[in-house]
């Protein structure tokens, strides 16, 4: 049977997490209900076809042993206190992203502070769970300080600029407020004259709408996921960047020790499963958000060829100036967490790029090889 070590497993906060949400349940399902937060909505890829596929997993592979109750749209704990709710015991699981905790894990933001280097989700995901699980000791244990076991964690397709104007005459960034998430792409925006504004991306939209910024730095599939697709009249086809980092799957560590090894295993194979899920789901919705957005108007922009080589001399300078920036948080020799990331992702461009893999082949490629590397 899987399920927790012993009959008296430690679940202190999970009660209090429970009864606030409203649930009502008996002993026995209490002591194995665990919660999962996200601050995105319910129809978003990492929500659901990621946390929800992980679910999923979890419950059919335990026979309901665990089980969870998921919480999107901030219903139990919004983008910028997911760390402390888990921390606090208030939730037992949550999507964490790094940049809007540069402070609390500066080991972890190193990786997301080289977002230009994404040039496919498929193998940035693959290499960032890679250097976490297997190259980042500080890594794991940054987030074992806040109670968080690290599972696995996706990358989305690389950012472009989707902005409020046409932009019929090019793609002219000066003197544009542009949503910039973490310190990276904010100072890539205040490099080619725009003006960074750091907002959670579920703020976007209202934040488009009431024109406080003119466009929104990330995933042209938020045009469909976040319906920006109603506010955006042109996307900025030069990548800037993209979500990578933080943790998309991951289970409080006090209730990790409490689970017997073959749960432990079964989560961890659920969330490579729902990683491959997740990045194969957001890469379909691109492409249709895109194909959707040229339907109805939506201008795509190209970047003039100056802009072009300023953005490549940018990715190269991440190199540095990441690690110089982790060290300023007082981050431990940076250099090999920069270092061991971009051997990882040399590793698995090899591994990925011109295969054309099917979801199914790249969750096995994940389980094979970062599993195996992990020792597990």
């Amino acid at each position: 049977m899987v399920g927790f070590k012993g009959s008296n497993a430690p679940w202190r906060g999970l009660a209090t997490a429970l009864v606030g949400a409203g649930l009502v349940l008996s002993a026995g399902a209490q002591a194995r209900q665990l919660t999962y937060a996200s601050y995105l909505p319910p129809t978003h890829p990492t929500s659901e076809d990621g946390i929800q596929k992980f679910i999923d997993i979890v419950q059919d592979k335990t026979d309901d042993e665990v089980t969870f109750a998921f919480y999107p749209s901030e219903a139990a704990a919004s983008a910028k206190t997911m760390l402390s709710a888990i921390n606090d015991q208030l939730i037992d699981a949550g999507f964490i992203v790094s940049v809007y905790f540069p402070t609390s894990l500066p080991v972890n933001t190193v990786l997301s502070d080289l977002s230009f280097f994404n040039d496919d989700n498929a193998i940035t995901a693959a290499a960032v769970t890679d250097t976490i699980l297997n190259d980042c000791p500080q890594c794991l244990d940054e987030y074992k300080k806040y109670n968080v076991h690290f599972l696995a964690t996706y990358s989305t397709p690389p950012y472009q600029a989707m902005c409020k104007a046409p932009m019929k005459n090019g793609f002219d960034p000066k003197g544009l407020r542009m949503r910039a998430p973490g310190a990276e792409v904010g100072r890539w925006v205040s490099e080619i004259g725009g003006v960074p504004v750091n907002i959670p991306n579920n703020e976007s939209y209202e934040a488009m709408e009431r024109g406080q910024v003119d466009c929104v730095i990330g995933a042209v599939a938020w045009l469909k996921s976040l319906s920006l697709g109603e506010v955006a009249h042109s996307v900025g086809t030069l990548p800037m960047g993209g979500f990578q980092g933080g943790s998309l799957f991951n289970i409080s560590e006090e209730v990790w020790q409490g689970l017997d090894a073959q749960t432990q295993h079964i989560m961890q194979d659920a969330a490579l499963e729902a990683l491959a899920s997740t990045v194969y789901s957001y890469t379909a919705e691109e492409k249709e958000a895109r194909e959707t957005a040229l339907k109805d108007g939506v201008n795509f922009v190209d970047a003039s060829p100056e802009l072009v080589k300023q953005r490549d001399e940018f990715m190269q300078s991440q190199i540095k100036q990441a690690a110089a920036t982790a060290s300023s948080r007082g981050v431990k020799n940076p250099e090999a967490i920069v270092q061991a990331f971009l051997d990882n992702m040399d590793k698995w461009r090899a591994r990925i790029e011109g295969k054309n893999l099917s979801e199914q082949q790249y969750y096995e490629l994940l389980k094979t090889n970062l599993l195996a590397d992990a020792g597990k």
